[in-house]
């Protein structure tokens, strides 16, 4: 009996969700971050919060749930009560690395979440040298690496579980040998390789830009399946080693079972949000981009098909979860 007087109260709530959307939001909405206050994905957040919240006459305010690699974040939003009042601003890392690099998850990713936007589908890390290595281009850098066996190291900030992945693919389908040195900081990380003690950085663009300006770091190549919009001059890996295109994203989701209606309405926001100048220059300052959102289906399949990417790839490098 009380299992019955469940399942109607389900259905009611689900037949009713159109008509409470209507009135959503009526009380302030809560997004929920995997990093720290202040840190680029941080960022992101509170600048997409800001202007979608004025597209739905409503609060958004953000919460940081940061460390253990994002999965106490993507647990308490998977967690979340499916209202309309909780999502998440979640990554590459949160919901296609961590499945391949944990042997269990607190939360599943493709069942736990109701896809709502895509915010940024380029997100690519950068390969860059130091001023002092002779190459200028990513055939030259293989050329100097194989000249040089042994001898040359790369860093990662180990954090970021792309550019960790992406390291050990550069060293498979090139054919090379670079050490990887991992970093728990960035910061420490592009220091080391403007000071020179690291002749190989692979890292966001952001993280090395101050040393590319000072000229101490070289661009050479970007992780990416296209050109970054403001760097047209600047290759892609997967031009020199066809395959080699991965890229990172941001996207927003929601707790499973959200009502598809507000789900809608938050997709309808994001989208108009991301149609404005502003924040298309601003992602662009922080070397992210952005080609829309796509529609909550295609967000969705676009999640299904980066899990097996990362799946396929972890398989080919060997990956084991720890």
């Amino acid at each position: 009996m009380i299992a019955k007087l469940a399942a109607v109260a389900v259905s009611i709530w689900f037949s009713l969700s159109p008509a409470q959307a209507q009135n959503w939001p009526d009380k302030p909405i809560k997004l929920i971050v995997p990093t720290g206050a202040g840190a680029a994905t941080d960022v992101m957040a509170r600048l997409l919060a800001n202007e979608v919240s004025k597209k739905i006459n409503g609060s958004i305010y953000i919460e940081n749930v940061a460390g253990g690699s994002g999965l106490p974040a993507h647990q308490a939003a998977a967690r979340a009560e499916p209202d309309g009042y909780t999502f998440l601003f979640t990554n590459t890392s949160g919901l296609a690395l961590n499945p391949v690099s944990f042997k269990q998850l607190p939360y599943n990713p493709a069942k736990d979440f109701s896809a709502v936007a895509m915010v940024v589908d380029l997100a690519p890390q950068m390969v860059s040298v130091h001023k002092d290595v002779p190459a200028k281009t990513l055939p030259e850098l293989i050329a100097y690496v194989k000249a040089n066996p042994g001898k040359v190291s790369y860093g990662v900030d180990a954090t970021a579980g792309a550019a960790v992945f992406f390291g050990k693919l550069l060293n498979r389908r090139a054919g090379l040998d670079m050490a990887e040195v991992p970093y728990r900081t960035a910061a420490q990380m592009v220091q080391d390789a403007g000071a020179g003690r690291l002749p190989v950085l692979i890292s966001s663009m952001t993280v090395a830009q101050p040393f590319v300006d000072t000229g101490d770091l070289r661009q050479i190549a970007l992780f990416s399946g296209r050109r970054f919009p403001d760097l047209p001059n600047l290759p892609t890996v997967t031009e020199t080693l066809p395959g080699t295109g991965y890229d990172g994203f941001f996207v927003v989701v929601a707790p499973a079972k959200t009502p598809a209606a507000i789900v809608d309405r938050m997709n309808a926001a994001v989208a108009e949000v991301l149609k404005g100048p502003d924040i298309q220059k601003r992602l662009l300052q922080i070397g992210l981009a952005s080609n829309g959102t796509g529609s909550p289906q295609q967000t969705s399949d676009f999640l299904d098909k980066e899990r097996q990417r990362w799946r396929d790839l972890a398989k080919e490098l060997g990956v084991q979860p720890q």
